[in-house]
């Protein structure tokens, strides 16, 4: 028999010892695992996975070094037969793994395993096949130190509704739980005298209590079944933070709908001695990138999880990279709106930069390498990393492009590919916020595309505009936003680029000239800022078909024509606003685009408050309060809360005007009860 390697380290001991400093203390331990898989139902749903599941999973416990039984499509007789088998073997052993996938219950406050067989016929029928879990944990804490069951059994419908079963021993029948499986702790183990002191249990559930967990895609696994083959052979982590990075995996693969959950009564440290795969190259580097971004989303508020789900949601871009990017920002000081501020732009050119499609394959091998473990590592989320390939693959292309030698014909394709190789290389930067190389690599991309590609050649120019003006706004770089104003002039040069192209370089010339005209409070500036608008929202008319990104060019002529009516005597810019605001709110769709319909709102409330004190006029005040209150409406507290409060914020302050303007105090109390829910 294996041993398994597996080393245990008592927290309460005088000096807890250290695998990597005292490797030579580190006692083998002996492990055996039983692995269950039940998929072919008599009468209940069938299931595709979990055959797949438990045979994947022998697989990698054999490879860990555990002595593995394996159960597939077990009835209740076979399933318990080989339960009473394993608890036997299992005397002697130190660690004891149970991995069960299929479907389960909860009943009467404890949960079931549910055989093959089982018997919907009576409610006595019912119970009679049930296996519950909880003997399971007491048969084995009885002689094992360490007792590990991992629960895949959380499907949904896997009794019909309303399903009474009378369990075993009970008086009357029960009603099965609807879906998921109940929160259980297991029994503390009684440690035999020559193994290490009761180490107690780990229950690891593929779902939190009570939610559904997924069965996978068909000839797949679940997707808790592949986030432990993933995950659980890694070696160097505590058992503790692999668990950890399996629920985190889950919770991204399922984009948020299913997170794992565990309940331990361990007191000490486990951690696998020895890892079963490659411990250096560029897999496990990729490889360990995304497990340390699982253990950063694991130590994320639960306010920041909510609002990177939302924005991930309305944006329609991965989990992975946008928390990958929300890694980057950690090391940010910058406060905490900024930063949401940030990761809502960075999904915007993230969903940008997935638009696009390479008109080429690359054709140099160790290009296409090196732009291939890019997009795996930002596919994982591991952001610094895909920065780290793509800067080899620019350093590959300069070489390249000092020894062209080709035919007219080849050297405009070998050029186009080096361009899209810098183009990526900035890509990488701007989303890892490093605006500087960005700006650096669209400008080599520019170089090489100018002759062969014109449209390609502008847009690189812009967005080498679009990176300065980032690295001018983010440090106060003067140079920067001068440089940034060529690169757009030089874009918008070409007589032939399209008025799509043509409005994004006005939209972009707006924003800067808008940063400078606040940054400076230079009216000059806002006043050829919102002429920049104008201009891009003439071409965008010119389109035809209203977008979102039209929409967000009433948005930026809004926030202009407000600063500079709220220096004005009369209302004229004011109007204008209002104008402009309306029209944003009619071009965002409310039901996919939440937050941004409930800021455009908000924004039209401060508009309409604004006019008030411009006018005096309480009616103004009125429409202020409504609208605010639309915005608070459509957004969700737990999962935006930071714009949930500037939302109540801005009601308490059109509250506040009309009360003011009224007798009574009616809206004065409702003020200070949203600015109160603002503070809470």
């Amino acid at each position: 028999m294996r041993r398994l390697r597996i080393v245990a380290l008592a927290l309460l001991a005088a000096t807890a010892l250290s695998t990597a400093a005292r490797p030579d203390d580190a006692r083998p331990l002996r492990g055996v695992a039983l692995v269950i898989g039940e998929s072919d139902y008599d009468t209940l749903q069938k299931l595709d996975n979990p055959k797949r599941d438990a045979r994947a999973m022998d697989d990698m416990l054999d490879r860990l070094g555990f002595s593995v039984d394996r159960v597939l499509d077990g009835d209740a007789h076979r399933l318990r037969e080989a339960i009473v088998d394993f608890a036997a073997e299992a005397k002697g052993a130190d660690v004891a793994l149970v991995y069960y996938s299929g479907h389960g219950i909860e009943a009467g406050g404890a949960d079931y395993l549910v055989p093959t067989d089982t018997d919907l016929t009576t409610p006595q029928t019912a119970g009679q096949s049930l296996v519950a879990v909880e003997d399971l944990l007491d048969e084995l804490a009885r002689t094992v130190p360490i007792t590990i069951v991992l629960l895949d059994a959380c499907r949904t419908n896997s009794f019909p509704a309303g399903q009474l079963v009378q369990l075993p021993g009970a008086a009357k029948p029960v009603a099965v739980a609807a879906s998921g499986l109940e929160a259980m702790r297991g029994p503390v183990p009684a440690a035999r005298p020559d193994a290490p002191e009761g180490l107690g249990v780990v229950i690891g559930f593929a779902a939190s209590p009570g939610q559904p967990a997924l069965d996978g895609a068909p000839d797949g696994n679940s997707p808790y079944a592949t986030a432990l083959l993933k995950h659980l052979s890694a070696g160097g982590y505590s058992f503790a933070d692999l668990m950890t990075m399996v629920s985190e995996e889950v919770y991204l693969e399922t984009r948020a709908r299913q997170l794992p959950w565990v309940n331990s009564s361990l007191r000490a440290v486990l951690s696998f001695g020895k890892p079963v795969e490659e411990a250096t190259g560029d897999a496990a580097a990729i490889r360990e990138g995304r497990r340390q971004l699982l253990l950063t989303i694991a130590s994320e508020p639960a306010a920041t999880q909510r609002y990177v789900e939302a924005v991930a949601e309305e944006q329609g871009v991965p989990l992975d990279a946008l928390y990958g990017m929300l890694k980057v920002l950690g090391v940010d000081t910058a406060g905490e709106g900024d930063l949401e501020k940030k990761l809502a732009e960075g999904a915007q050119k993230l969903k940008d930069f997935m638009a696009e499609r390479a008109d080429a394959a690359l054709t140099d091998p160790e290009l296409a390498r090196l732009a291939g473990l890019a997009q795996q590592a930002q596919d994982e989320g591991a952001m610094a990393l895909a920065l780290k390939y793509r800067a080899e693959a620019s350093a590959r292309a300069d070489t390249l492009s000092q020894s062209l030698d080709q035919t007219e014909a080849d050297l405009a394709a070998s050029r186009r590919q080096l361009a899209q190789t810098y183009n990526a290389h900035a890509q990488a930067a701007d989303l890892n916020f490093d605006f500087e190389t960005a700006a650096l690599m669209w400008g080599k991309a520019y170089e090489q595309a100018a002759r062969w590609d014109e449209e390609a050649a502008v847009t690189y120019k812009w967005r080498q505009g679009n990176a300065l003006a980032e690295q001018a706004v983010h440090r106060n770089d003067q140079a920067a936003f001068s440089s940034a104003l060529e690169a757009y002039a030089a874009a918008g040069e070409s007589p032939s680029i399209s008025d799509l192209t043509r409005a994004r370089i006005q939209t972009s010339i707006a924003d800067l000239k808008t940063e400078m005209g606040e940054s400076a409070a230079d009216p000059r500036l806002m006043q050829e800022a919102a002429q920049a608008y104008r201009e891009a929202l003439d071409l965008y008319r010119r389109q035809g078909a209203p977008n979102q990104a039209w929409a967000r060019v009433e948005l930026g002529l809004t926030s202009v024509l407000v600063y500079l009516g709220d220096r004005e005597q009369g209302t004229q810019s004011l109007d204008q606003a209002l104008k402009a605001i309306k029209d944003a709110i009619s071009l965002t769709d409310k039901a996919s685009r939440p937050l941004e319909w409930a800021q455009a709102q908000s924004t039209l409330g401060n508009v309409l408050r604004l006019i008030g004190d411009h006018t005096g006029d309480p009616a103004q005040y009125a429409k202020s309060a409504q609208a605010q209150r639309a915005a608070v409406a459509a957004l969700d507290e737990q999962r935006t809360p930071l714009d949930w409060a500037t939302a109540q914020a801005n009601l308490g302050a059109s509250l506040m005007r009309l009360g003011e303007a009224e007798q009574g105090t009616d809206s004065v109390d409702a003020a200070i009860a949203a600015f109160e829910a603002a503070l809470a």
